[in-house]
């Protein structure tokens, strides 16, 4: 008996915020006029990565970095049967054009039900749906936040922080991976280099801005509008806050400048701030609990000031642990970009579990 032929498929995850991009095949091709993640065919010599950016580059005009595989699966249909992964991606340029489709929408997870797509796609609308679901928005002038439920299950924990909503994603993934869950109130749409430095500083690229030092006005007005309005009507036992780079040092800043946080992660924090150790010495601090952690590579880098950052963290956790506050000190391999994911969700699970 002759063993099926196995057509290897790529398509692309492309997020914009909260929605991720469908295309709608030509009316003149099998399965015309179903919708599908952009993609095609492995072609000989390929690589899955390399077949992805060309077929986009083909089909929708525009260049990709191409990331991790999100999810794979095999179907069966009439004339063929395919192995699809579907890789997570973004636009690096390029003007995002229909070549070849008869149509493209921006949708969110619980959009997909209003679409016909093509049969391979059901599995991935299915996780989709868990991954990017039970999602609440709200809007803050040119503030946002996206609160994130547990897929299963209530949560008695709220952590803010400031980060992409794909990434928050896959925290909150990790994070039920393992047992634990929590309310993520995922703030974005804020200048970072102003709202989330403590006091004026010169920036740290030549080709960047100076940092602002607004966090004060931007904690007050967290404090003011965004936690009533987020918290309303639930029963928020601990509100904690974690954050990754200039987020992480925000996160810490403000838990220690404030009485309005239980607990905090800063992961991979920019502690090498001028002047943020030596502020924390001087402050009287009440938290259950800190989090601090750094990537090994990070004192690599040949930027004089942010190569400071493992020795400053480790000065944080020798003070905070002098005021008795409970901090524990994680050094992760690698340098500040990997395993973000991981490094945000190994420090929310430390904290929710008291440290």
């Amino acid at each position: 008996m002759k063993e099926k032929t196995i057509t290897e498929v790529v398509a692309a995850l492309i997020w914009e915020e909260d929605r991720f991009l469908v295309c709608q095949r030509p009316a003149n091709k099998k399965r015309g006029l179903l919708w599908e993640f952009a993609g095609g065919k492995v072609e000989p010599g390929e690589t899955k990565q390399e077949a992805l950016a060309r077929e986009c580059r083909e089909e929708l005009a525009v260049e990709l970095d191409v990331g991790a595989a999100f999810m794979d699966v095999t179907h069966e249909y009439p004339d063929l049967t395919v192995h699809l992964t579907l890789f997570e991606a973004r636009i690096r340029s390029g003007e995002l054009t229909l070549v070849e489709h008869a149509a493209m929408k921006w949708i969110r997870a619980g959009e997909a039900d209003s679409l016909a797509f093509c049969p391979a796609d059901t599995v991935i609308l299915e996780r989709l749906r868990a991954f990017a679901g039970r999602c609440e928005r709200f809007r803050f002038g040119e503030m946002t936040v996206r609160l994130l439920h547990p897929v299963r299950g209530a949560a008695d924990a709220i952590v803010y922080t400031h980060e992409d909503f794909v990434t928050a994603c896959h925290v909150r993934e990790l994070l039920e991976g393992g047992g634990l869950s929590a309310d993520l109130a995922v703030i974005g749409g804020i200048d970072w280099d102003d709202a989330l430095s403590p006091w004026p500083a010169p920036k740290v690229f030549r080709g960047g801005r100076d940092f602002g030092g607004c966090a004060a006005a931007h904690l007050e007005e967290l404090r003011e509008t965004v936690f009533p309005t987020v918290e309303a009507g639930r029963t928020i036992r601990r509100r904690m806050i974690a954050g990754y780079s200039l987020a992480g040092l925000f996160s810490l800043w403000a838990a220690c400048a404030s009485d309005l946080f239980a607990s905090c992660a800063s992961v991979s924090g920019s502690l090498w701030y001028e002047g943020f150790t030596d502020w924390l010495e001087k402050q009287k601090i009440r938290l259950d609990g800190v989090y601090l952690s750094v990537g090994d590579r990070e004192k690599n880098t040949k930027n004089p000031r942010m190569a400071r950052v493992e020795d400053e963290t480790r000065r944080a956790c020798r003070i905070l642990a002098e005021k008795g506050i409970p901090a524990v000190f994680e050094c992760n391999p690698g340098g500040h970009f990997n395993d973000v994911p991981d490094r945000i969700a190994r420090g929310i699970a430390r904290i929710l579990k008291g440290v």
